[in-house]
């Protein structure tokens, strides 16, 4: 399954749970594969098939602005490394189960406390502009 694939069927998932979701959002010089807004609160999600080293990576940049932050992976399994890692900041995964065509929490995420207020606004001002550009 490729990465564009994956993220159509989280998207379908998120908005399933109410959330509201774009894609490919621009974030400190980088783009976030999803964001999903429900009610105040921001997630920020990166999708891999593999490489979720890089996953944590991209996860860093997002700390500014995201309440939420979650690794999506489509690998055979989850390594044990990466939960660990994840747990260690904060961030949760989904693993998407081939098997049943479904993702499953491995981590939850917690409420990340390094949101820099001026920087939220700045991004969600941003994001406002273009949705209304859209």
């Amino acid at each position: 399954m490729s990465e564009s694939e994956l993220v159509t069927k989280l998207i379908k998932k998120l908005k399933s749970e109410g959330f509201r979701v774009r894609t490919e959002v621009s974030n400190m010089g980088q783009s976030v594969d999803i964001v999903a807004t429900r009610g105040k609160w921001v997630t920020l999600i990166e999708v891999k098939t593999r490489n979720w080293s890089r996953a944590i990576e991209q996860c860093q940049a997002h700390e500014q602005v995201a309440d939420y932050i979650c690794i999506a992976i489509a690998s055979a399994s989850v390594s044990e490394r990466l939960a660990d890692r994840a747990k260690e900041m904060g961030y949760g995964v989904l693993h998407y189960c081939h098997d049943d065509d479904e993702f499953v929490w491995i981590v939850r995420p917690r409420l990340n406390k390094q949101v820099w207020m001026p920087q939220r606004r700045y991004w969600a001002k941003a994001q406002r502009r273009l949705l209304y550009a859209d």
